[in-house]
């Protein structure tokens, strides 16, 4: 593989192997008719063999010469409205070819001397309007060719020989280079038809993004070797590199160097590279660490990454191990920045969605362990930016897509409207960091008149977030087809030669035994999930696991008293000593089971005087008995602050919006710490809820082992209840409706916010388990929190009943 790729291209750069056009990726013709270019349709096709990926039968490729056009010689000639009339010839040239090609590319005017290079500079504008309203692809010509070397294109052998007789070999050697650099020109705009963009470029550091060698030259020596013009080439390839991930690639660094020089290093360049990893090592393995870099980023394919290193001996060693790695040609120092640009793919000039804004600080955000994802499933999404996105992802996506639909956000907004489809979008939300939601899959159904739903499209980032990502899509897909009355649905998995992936997946879901049909496997199966976040068959394992390690404590009677500030009924919690937060086996089935891993919950030892908690939550209608003692200012206010829960009446009334007197009081926390005081208590700190939610036992859910379900918890998005309804499940201590209602607000402080706990009824079963501490204020999440009040007990209390 490594002499073979050395040898194509050595190859490249000889005219003498112009030879027979290679076949296979792209089939090129030339017009208008009589055009033959055959030495630049060998370049192309061997630069597609090499760079481009098989789609089955060649891409027909029609290139417009519009050199070889008429109106042409008028330009050269520097006729008046030379311009117009060339635009106007290939409007016609472009309506005769269109319909009966794949592809069109549309050549610019090569300059040919002096006096006519204005004419030239004219009517290539006019010639780059015309082409771009035709929906064509324009080839820059005139930036890397002149007249000469297409007319030495058409049969370069005998204008080699001819130049050759006459000692002119300097001149062989031009007009061959130049032809290349032409190729590559067509390859630029064949590539985004033939290859999708790197989604990943692992770069070495010395020599690459700066001349020197770290090691070596010490900073900030090995910054600034060289010439201006060799710091100048590291510096507009930083600067790419910078534009490269802006719009959604991801760099990482891979140095044989000591990892903190390296990182001084990469702080110290300008424009800094904004590295989503960095494997740094003065003995590292650049092989190993391409394996651990593809692993990291979620399994990416090679074919998908990009390797540049100015070593051409470990350029040969990353091609032999990973042939489908793409390792550019990359001379040693200077870096030929130029070179190095056009062997990559160009990118797209489509605008950066969020995703890719933020794909590098999603994996720095990962790296530093404190990142907790969501999703939620957004049905028929109708908002430009999120059909955007979804278009994207129909786009780019192979690795997890089960069919081969591309569709456009125009079409995508008109399934939306269809009664007969259902357009998904699956939006992830992260905890624990300030990076904004974003779309990372999607999903289309559709619902024939007779017979099941049918999945007709389902994907997912090749970026999948963490493990489970597409089992809990694929649950809510299914929620969103059983919601209209379906029970039965239908998928067709079509392989593309890179979503194998996906079939293994599928396989191993169980959700129906596949079938073959055609080229591809039809899937039936029932839309019943029991939980749209976890799989069956892992709910069932932790269950188990829970019934095993769950030793209940003997129970005792319920000690009760009413308080006579608003006559809530409170619970007696004895204290004593207990271990809160999860033991390590807990921390690794929560972890195999959702794909999270338990922030914040390690096991803490306490030991907690008794105290009362109210049995209920606090409702509307008592904390509307609290607003009445407040002056008329202060009512105001608390209206406002809970978004119009409540209506002022007359001077001193204040009344819930009819007939939600009995839900939870949801309100903010300052305003729950300002109730707990009026009633003669207090919020409870994380200790005492968490205490009276689980008890002694170990338990991860109020009631015990089995999983969140009605009528113990509310289904994931169902509205609120009141306040004494569905309260089956109760705490060891008879404390109701602890987890799946109302997050709870607590009386201190976590990660720079008031604490909340319990999970409301958006909550997934994960968040609904007693430990869980959320890692951002409770306004980011737009998480609905209400209270509930306690009270210190006295010694007598132990003895009330």
């Amino acid at each position: 593989m490594t002499v073979g790729y050395m040898r194509w291209l050595a190859d490249l750069e000889r005219p003498d192997l112009a030879g027979d056009p290679e076949t296979g990726v792209v089939d090129i013709g030339f017009v208008p008719d009589g055009v033959r270019l055959p030495g630049l349709a060998s370049l192309v096709q061997r630069l597609a063999a090499r760079f481009g990926d098989a789609q089955g039968s060649p891409l027909r490729v029609t290139v417009v010469v519009t050199a070889a056009l008429d109106a042409a010689s008028a330009v050269y000639a520097n006729a008046d409205q030379a311009e117009t009339a060339l635009a106007a010839a290939l409007r016609e040239r472009l309506s005769a070819v269109d319909g009966r090609t794949g592809l069109l590319l549309v050549q610019t005017l090569p300059y040919a001397d002096p006096v006519s290079a204005q004419a030239v500079e004219q009517a290539n504008a006019a010639v780059t309007e015309t082409a771009t309203i035709a929906g064509t692809v324009v080839v820059p010509v005139h930036r890397v060719a002149d007249l000469d070397v297409l007319t030495a294109g058409e049969d370069f052998p005998a204008v080699a020989a001819a130049l050759e007789a006459l000692g002119r070999r300097d001149r062989v050697g031009y007009l061959w280079n130049r032809l290349l650099d032409l190729a590559w020109a067509h390859w630029q705009a064949l590539a985004p038809h033939l290859a999708t963009a790197p989604k990943v470029l692992l770069t070495d550091l010395d020599g690459v993004l700066w001349p020197g060698t770290v090691a070596e030259d010490g900073l900030p020596d090995a910054l600034t070797v060289g010439g201006t013009m060799t710091q100048l080439g590291h510096r507009v390839w930083r600067q790419h590199l910078a534009e490269r991930q802006r719009r959604g690639a991801l760099l990482a660094g891979i140095s044989k160097n000591d990892p903190a020089e390296a990182q001084a290093a990469l702080d110290r360049v300008d424009p800094a590279v904004p590295l989503a990893e960095l494997w740094a090592a003065p003995d590292v393995d650049k092989t190993a660490a391409t394996t651990w870099a593809l692993s990291y980023f979620d399994q990416i394919a090679a074919h998908h990454a990009v390797f540049i290193d100015d070593n051409p001996g470990q350029q040969e060693r990353l091609r032999a191990a990973y042939p489908a790695l793409h390792v550019p040609a990359v001379a040693a120092t200077p870096l030929l920045v130029t070179d190095l640009c056009r062997q990559l793919h160009p990118g797209n000039d489509q605008p950066p969605t969020t995703s890719d804004l933020q794909r590098t600080r999603y994996y720095q955000a990962r790296r530093s362990g404190e990142l907790v994802p969501e999703i939620v499933c957004i049905e028929d999404p109708t908002d430009e930016e999120t059909l955007r996105r979804l278009a994207q992802l129909h786009a780019r996506t192979n690795q997890f897509n089960m069919t081969t639909p591309r569709r456009t956000a125009d079409q995508l907004a008109a399934l939306v409207t269809d009664p007969a489809w259902s357009v998904l979008a699956f939006r992830v939300t992260y905890h624990g960091s300030d990076l904004a939601d974003e779309i990372i899959g999607c999903a289309e159904i559709t619902y024939p008149p007779d017979g099941p739903a049918r999945l007709d499209s389902f994907l997912a980032s090749c970026r999948l977030l963490w493990a489970g990502a597409q089992r809990r899509m694929f649950g809510q897909a299914q929620a969103v087809v059983l919601s209209r009355g379906i029970k039965e649905l239908t998928a067709r998995w079509q392989p593309n030669g890179r979503n194998e992936t996906y079939a293994q997946w599928y396989a191993h879901q169980e959700w129906a035994e596949p079938v073959p049909d055609g080229d591809g496997w039809s899937f039936t199966g029932s839309t019943v999930t029991r939980d749209g976040e976890s799989p069956d068959d892992l709910l069932t394992v932790m269950t188990r696991y829970l019934d095993a390690t769950l030793q209940p404590a003997p129970e005792k009677p319920t000690a009760t008293r009413l308080r006579d500030s608003d006559n809530a009924t409170e619970v007696l919690v004895p204290g004593g000593p207990a271990t809160l937060g999860l033991r390590a086996e807990d921390r690794a089935v929560a972890r195999s089971v959702f794909g999270l891993d338990p922030i914040g919950e390690d096991p803490r030892p306490v030991d907690l005087t008794p105290f009362w908690m109210d049995r209920h939550l606090v409702s509307r209608d008592m904390f509307a008995a609290f607003l009445r003692t407040a002056d008329r200012e202060e009512q105001a206010a608390a209206v406002e602050a809970t978004a119009e829960q409540y209506v002022l009446g007359p001077v001193g009334d204040v009344q819930p919006a009819l007939g939600t007197g009995q839900l939870p009081a949801v309100v903010p926390w300052a305003w729950a710490q300002r109730y707990a005081q009026w009633a003669g208590g207090r919020l409870p700190t994380e200790d005492e809820w968490e205490f009276a939610a689980r008890g002694t036992d170990g338990r991860w859910f109020p009631w015990g082992s089995a999983m969140p379900a009605p009528p113990r918890c509310l289904a994931r998005g169902s509205a609120l209840h009141t306040i004494t309804a569905n309260c089956w499940g109760a705490s060891p201590f008879g404390v109701e409706d602890m987890t799946g209602h109302v997050w709870q607000w607590c009386s201190g402080s976590y990660r720079d916010h008031p604490q909340y706990r319990g999970g409301d009824t958006r909550a997934n079963t994960y968040f609904l388990r007693t430990t869980v501490r959320p890692l951002e204020s409770a306004e980011h999440c737009g998480h609905l929190v209400g209270f509930r009040v306690v009270r210190d007990a006295a010694p007598e209390d132990q003895s009330e009943r």
